[in-house]
């Protein structure tokens, strides 16, 4: 009987909890501060209207110079804790996406070697990508290479990765979270090779299939192929 397979569990570190309840404390704070101000005034103007024009020009003047700076420093304290708790989370959740998709979308495998014959893959574009590879045609094999990056970067989109450029995503990428980050940038730097170089870059066939392989290595560890 084959083994079920269980959901992936996400459990929150003690850490951050801590920093939720101390923002949570530090509102509440807030909140109960503007409280006490709001009825220290009332109870100012219950005093009687004569010097309550004077008395308040103090509180806001006091407010102004003591108070005023210091709640900057910590609403932007409170916002800096907010967007690093947004690129956290943000970042544990592709990982557990990228988890997910290996556990319950499964494809079947291609494989590509310095042989002639490869397996029929089930994506199209790969499929395109290794009719190119194999063709006897030298400009047919930079459209290889190019295809590919095209793959690349689509994936790199759909996992999360922010960038303008291929470039750009890999830099931000984690190693822990990309395995096959090394066989992606050997692979994306002969594209950008022969983008640069255009019809004067040589391409061999074997040169052609070595990189077709490497974006093949990741390809598979993201289950596109």
């Amino acid at each position: 009987m084959a083994e079920e397979k269980k959901p992936i569990k996400v459990t929150g570190d003690n850490s951050d909890r801590k920093t939720v309840e101390r923002i949570i404390f530090l509102l509440a704070g807030l909140l109960l501060l503007a409280a006490i101000v709001a009825a220290l005034v009332d109870y100012l103007e219950s005093l009687g209207a004569g010097n309550i024009n004077d008395i308040w020009a103090r509180i806001v003047d006091y407010f102004l110079r003591y108070i005023w700076p210091i709640w900057k420093i910590v609403a932007a304290i409170v916002s800096l804790l907010a967007i690093a708790g947004i690129i956290y989370n943000s970042w544990k959740l592709r990982a557990i996406n990228i988890e997910e998709n290996k556990i319950y979308n499964p494809l079947p495998e291609t494989s590509v070697s310095d042989g002639d014959a490869v397996k029929e893959p089930k994506n199209e574009k790969w499929e395109q990508v290794l009719k190119y590879a194999n063709s006897n045609n030298a400009s047919d094999w930079r459209l290889a290479v190019i295809e590919a990056d095209v793959m690349l970067e689509s994936l790199l989109r759909t996992i999360g990765y922010l960038g303008e450029s291929v470039g750009d995503m890999l830099k931000s990428a984690d190693k822990n979270e990309f395995l096959t980050i090394d066989d992606a940038w050997e692979a994306h730097k002969v594209r950008n090779a022969i983008a640069h170089s255009g019809g004067d870059f040589q391409l061999s066939e074997r040169e052609t299939k070595r990189v077709v392989a490497l974006f093949e290595k990741v390809f598979k560890e993201f289950q596109v192929i």
